[in-house]
């Protein structure tokens, strides 16, 4: 299909139609509204452009008419490849006779020239079927109508749609049964639907509504009808949403980041190795890691690895492993290769776990200026990056401590008994992974590593930015909760927390106000409270400094709660219980009435002083042995002789 720049060039504007009236002297062209005659004025390079970006259609002759009465859209692009070898040697046999008119310059009108180039053309080519005149004076009006468009000489039948056989009652039942048995979320087969078809037929010819003759319908026709329907509705009828969403989906242009670090996606898995403690020796379990990865290159950014879960301090802690500048973490590692992903992204990609849509993930993309985007639900294709990462971690060598699923027949090796990678080596080889293999290793379809492609888009960008200071990268992305101030301070799971500057807030406010706190998931040591009439923080530090220094959130909550469990125990109850029943007993057998002249000689006879209850001293009352008859032969005697003395006098 072609158009020249010609006078009586129609074009179509939205709801308008423009003629082309004049073309001025310096190039421009002149174009009216063919119902108000309303002038507007085109340069050549604009009236191409918007012929080209479809903000002006352009209108050329008449279409081709389909027999329902449909036109053939002019401006569909003529692919003579798509055509079969049968309709592409019709198209060549009158494209011949149409194309040898316009050489010798001759009008569909001219019924004379035409037959002789008719004859000319059968003699020279030996066709053995001879076109009439009015055939090729047909095509030719076709052709030249449609703008040289080679698809119009093409039969009507292309653009034919099958018209349906069956009456509008035979539709309705065959609808409503595939509504009934096929498009439900039991899904039956469709051989199911058929036969339900043929029994709702038989019902129908009983109550004579279809004649006998007319109540069959083949399985062929139903499955046509099957087909009919979009896939989308097809798979969300039977299988649901999600799975149609899924098989169905398609990619979009908008939203592919252009540069590095302009979109990061974050996610978790755990991983299917047991890691064994690097000082007891003993199984920690599965660890979980918690991974960003830049969505331009699929350069990891950060990485985090923990035993808790999923959580906003596994959240907190990638963004500050992605934020952090890790020359110095490289060194220690020994790694080969630089690690160059530092500073703040643009944008962060997270599914919709609880941990992503909590305040304190909330307010570290509001501190940092960072824009959050959630994925819809189910849809792992929106961050693939990131899943393909996580892909690559199960092709790992780690043999022993592997967790892998249960395969029948087949000798089940138990990881815990097995383990043999420790903490400290798992992180070591994650860093080896991540930093001198996955960043080097081709992308075929970019045709370049994720360190190339990383390096050069930070090149040709703005340097990254970071965060003023630690302080506030702490408070950005550290966990954060009210909690009450009162007198003693703050307390933050029974650690008491304060601070000179509390004595402002107090005399000011009053005690019971609630304050905005943060701190560091890693380290609970200090609590970073916002000032309730500004916007400054105050660094309260824990009053319990050796217990709480380097101390983890989770670590300390995992403490609490074995001493709870620990103090709850049957056995701590129940020694307890007899505790307090001795005390009971002792305070009713000390408390029995007596007279008061027999207490206080009672306390006299013991002798009883605060000074021996002090020391340590006996307190039990001495109580003399009764009397008893002794007979001679029961007193001991010495046997030992009896010395003998001199005697001298002083006179």
């Amino acid at each position: 299909m072609r158009f020249a720049l010609q006078v009586g060039l129609t074009l179509k504007q939205g709801q308008r139609t423009l003629e082309l009236v004049r073309e001025l002297e310096d190039g421009n062209y002149v174009l009216e509204d063919v119902i108000t005659r309303r002038p507007s004025e085109y340069t050549r390079q604009r009236l191409i452009d918007d012929i080209y970006k479809n903000r002006l259609v352009v209108l050329i002759g008449e279409n081709p008419r389909e027999e329902g009465g449909e036109s053939i859209d002019s401006a569909m692009i003529a692919d003579i490849g798509s055509l079969t070898e049968k309709e592409r040697t019709k198209l060549e046999y009158r494209l011949q006779f149409v194309k040898e008119m316009a050489r010798y310059r001759v009008t569909k009108g001219q019924r004379e020239k035409i037959s002789q180039i008719i004859e000319k053309i059968c003699k020279s080519s030996e066709c053995t079927k001879r076109p009439s005149v009015a055939a090729v004076m047909l095509w030719a009006r076709k052709y030249q109508g449609s703008g040289m468009n080679p698809l119009a000489l093409i039969d009507r039948h292309r653009f034919r749609k099958t018209r349906m056989r069956l009456s509008d009652l035979h539709e309705k039942m065959i609808w409503k049964v595939l509504k009934r048995s096929y498009f439900t979320t039991a899904r039956r087969t469709l051989q199911y639907a058929h036969n339900d078809l043929k029994e709702e037929f038989a019902r129908a010819k009983k109550s004579n509504l279809i004649p006998p003759g007319e109540a069959v319908v083949t399985y062929a026709t139903l499955q046509r009808r099957v087909n009919s329907v979009d896939l989308y509705q097809r798979i969300a009828s039977r299988e649901g949403v999600a799975r149609a969403r899924m098989v169905c989906r398609t990619a979009f242009p908008d939203g592919v980041p252009s540069e590095a670090m302009e979109s990061v996606q974050i996610d978790h898995t755990p991983l299917n190795w047991v890691v064994i403690c690097d000082r007891t020796g003993l199984p920690l379990g599965r660890p979980l890691l918690t991974a960003a990865i830049c969505a331009y290159s699929g350069y990891i950014s950060g990485i985090y690895l923990s035993f808790y879960g999923p959580g906003v301090t596994s959240v907190s802690g990638v963004l500050r492993s992605v934020i952090r500048v890790k020359d110095e973490m490289v060194a220690n590692a020994n790694l080969k290769q630089p690690w160059i992903a530092h500073g703040l992204p643009d944008e962060i990609v997270v599914d919709n776990g609880l941990e992503f849509h909590s305040f304190g993930f909330r307010t570290m993309g509001m501190t940092l200026g960072t824009d959050i985007t959630y994925c819809r639900v189910r849809t792992p294709w929106l961050k693939p990056q990131i899943e393909r990462f996580f892909s690559t971690l199960n092709t790992l060598t780690l043999m022993k401590g592997r967790i892998t699923k249960t395969v029948a027949n087949v000798m089940r090796i138990d990881p815990y008994k097995d383990a043999a990678i420790t903490f400290s080596d798992l992180v070591q080889g994650l860093l080896m992974f991540c930093v001198d293999i996955h960043a080097h290793a081709p992308n075929w379809r970019k045709m370049a590593t994720p360190f190339e492609l990383y390096s050069e888009s930070i090149d040709r960008c703005p340097p990254v930015s970071f965060p003023m200071n630690m302080n506030q990268l702490k408070l950005a992305t550290g966990m954060s909760k009210e909690l009450t101030l009162r007198q003693g301070g703050i307390e933050m799971l029974g650690l008491p927390y304060g601070c000179v500057d509390f004595k402002t807030i107090v005399n000011k406010h009053g005690h019971g106000l609630k304050l905005l706190c943060k701190w560091d998931p890693d380290d609970i040591s200090k609590l970073y409270v916002r000032d309730p009439d500004g916007i400054n923080w105050y660094t309260a530090d824990c009053r319990w400094g050796s217990y709480a220094d380097g101390l983890s959130f989770n670590q300390h909550r995992l403490i609490r709660e074995f001493r709870r469990r620990d103090l709850k125990s049957p056995e701590r109850e129940q020694s307890l219980l007899d505790s307090r029943l001795a005390l009971h007993n002792h305070w009713l057998d000390t408390t029995t009435s007596r007279g008061r002249a027999d207490a206080l000689k009672a306390g006299r006879y013991q002798d009883l002083t605060s000074h021996k209850v002090l020391s340590g001293t006996s307190v039990e009352p001495v109580v003399p042995a009764p009397a008893k008859l002794i007979l001679p032969a029961e007193v001991p005697t010495l046997d030992a002789e009896i010395p003998s003395f001199e005697s001298f006098s002083f006179s």
